[in-house]
This record gives C-alpha cells, sequence and structure tokens, in this order.
C-alpha cells in the first residue's frame, strides 16, 4: 500500500507544481491587456477567456495537491482540542463521505466531457470563442486526481487512527 500511496502522492505533486506554472501566463496575459487596453486602446479579445480558463485551471489542478500537503481549511480552534484519535476518526468520516461524491462527480463530469467535444460547444464568453472541451478535461483529471488523492488520505488516516493517532 505504501508504493499505491507514494505514487498517488508523486502524481497529485507533480500536477499541483505544474499548476502553479498557469500563473505565469496568467499575469502575463493579464498585463498584455492592461498595456494593450490603456497604453495603445486596442484590447484583446482573448485576454478575458484565457484569464478566467488559466485560474480555474491553476485552482483546480491544486486541489489535490492542497489535500496531500493539508493545507485545506480546518477548523482549528475545534480540532486542536480533540486527541489525534479522535482526529482521526473525524477525517476519515469526512474523507469516506465525500469520496463517493468526487467518484460520482468524476464520472459526472467525463459525461459532460463527451457531450462537449461531440456536440463542438464553444465557451461563447468572448469573440476568441474557444471550444469547451478542453477545460472541461482540467475539471475530468482534477476530480480525478482530487479522488486519488483522498483514497491515499483514506489509508493514511487509517493507518492514523490504528497507531493511536500518532503520525
Amino acid at each position: 500500500m505504501d508504493a499505491v500511496i507514494r505514487t498517488i502522492e508523486r502524481l497529485t505533486g507533480s500536477v499541483g507544481i505544474l499548476a502553479s506554472l498557469a500563473i505565469v501566463p496568467l499575469v502575463a496575459a493579464t498585463c498584455y491587456e492592461v498595456f494593450a487596453r490603456y497604453l495603445f486602446n486596442a484590447p484583446t479579445i482573448w485576454a478575458y477567456e484565457v484569464g478566467y480558463i488559466l485560474t480555474g485551471s491553476h485552482f483546480l489542478l491544486a486541489m489535490a495537491y492542497t489535500l496531500r500537503e493539508g493545507e485545506h481549511i480546518r477548523i482549528d480552534i475545534f480540532s486542536t482540542r480533540f486527541s489525534p484519535r479522535t482526529r482521526a476518526v473525524i477525517d476519515l468520516v469526512s474523507y469516506t463521505v465525500v469520496l463517493p461524491l468526487m467518484l460520482w462527480l468524476t464520472y459526472a463530469l467525463f459525461s459532460h466531457l463527451a457531450t462537449g467535444f461531440l456536440r463542438h460547444e464553444r465557451s461563447g464568453q468572448s469573440a476568441m470563442n474557444l471550444p469547451v472541451w478542453p477545460f472541461r478535461v482540467v475539471f475530468l483529471v482534477a476530480f480525478s486526481l482530487l479522488a486519488l488523492q483522498i483514497f491515499a488520505e483514506v489509508i493514511k488516516t487509517i493507518r492514523r487512527f490504528r497507531s493511536g493517532g500518532a503520525g
């Protein structure tokens, strides 16, 4: 099981780091748009759409990495008062409730992706009017990775519970 967890965490870590690089073209596109709009009075037809796609991709693809790093929001004011074993039980219950939802959502997102691809759907958000299926691939990958990371967290939490909550 250790190899499975390491593989999942290597994958979510790699994708999370790659997702962080989406900030570079996002900043470049935004800066270009500002200069083009205000210095040259020539706004672009693409900056808005590229901006929201990169922002969404950055956020979505970092979800599993954030979980892996333990950086999702917790209510520490309550959880620090619990024993490590109780925190492990709360985590385990939370993960076992969320995991089936993530699996269902991943399945639904695949159907949504296929529909958009087969219908040649376009975004309609700007004059650029990009096809939607590449962004839907990002959704599918992001939620698939999150489901995998939740699975890894379930295994780690069970181990933590069995060891009395240490670790």
